[in-house]
């Protein structure tokens, strides 16, 4: 009787500390189970924020400067080579060419007058004098009284720069004669000033220097 009793009372305390050493490791696996699967849902700490520094004084000036870019000075002007006065004589002929060819009257009186103007800056007086005669004919066709009479007048002002006064005055009159045929009086006055003028450059023989168009041999030189 005495061992059944002292049998019995060793089996409990030897299931008792069986338990506790098996449910002890259970249970510390399970909570760091459960830490493992609700640990994304902590709040992320907020990133920390630097403050933004100013640039270095002398920076700043430099990239002011490079953002405002060069200065430039006004009114300066270049003089126009001979090579941008064959350019610009290129262009206006193809511009010419073509009104003249689809009949384009006005347009191509307008070219003639740029060519001439440009001939008369690079002092080519012999090919101004001949684009007048091309814009006087041209006008004749047309019943252009207006070029009819700015032709001569340029043609005679053209001739009088060179030292041909006598062509000058004989195209001024015929300017004068066809200006007071259509009752132009105020044409017929403006001529008149011009005729003086030529008149005081005959009697001082003023002329201008005459440059003549060059031949293709003499531009390859």
């Amino acid at each position: 009787m005495f061992l059944t009793v002292y049998l019995y009372v060793a089996y409990k305390i030897v299931f008792k500390i069986t338990r506790v050493f098996i449910l002890a490791p259970l249970c510390l696996l399970i909570a760091l189970s459960a830490n493992a699967q609700f640990g994304w849902m902590k709040k992320k700490p907020a990133p920390v924020r630097y403050a933004q520094l100013p640039l270095p004084r002398c920076t700043a000036v430099i990239s002011q400067k490079i953002m405002a870019g060069p200065t430039l000075t006004a009114n300066v002007v270049f003089e126009r080579s001979q090579y941008n006065y064959d350019l610009a004589e290129a262009a206006i002929m193809k511009q010419l060419y073509h009104t003249l060819r689809f009949h384009m009257h006005a347009e191509s009186i307008s070219n003639f007058n740029t060519l001439i103007a440009l001939y008369i800056e690079e002092q080519r007086y012999s090919e101004a004098k001949w684009y007048y005669l091309q814009i006087n004919n041209l006008a004749h066709q047309q019943n252009d009284d207006n070029n009819v009479i700015a032709s001569l007048v340029g043609l005679g002002m053209v001739k009088c720069e060179i030292g041909e006064f006598v062509q000058a005055k004989d195209d001024l009159t015929s300017a004068m004669d066809f200006a007071a045929s259509r009752g132009r009086q105020g044409d017929v006055a403006e001529i008149k000033k011009k005729l003086a003028v030529v008149e005081q450059k005959r009697s001082m023989n003023i002329k201008s220097d005459i440059r003549y168009a060059e031949l293709p041999e003499d531009k390859k030189n």
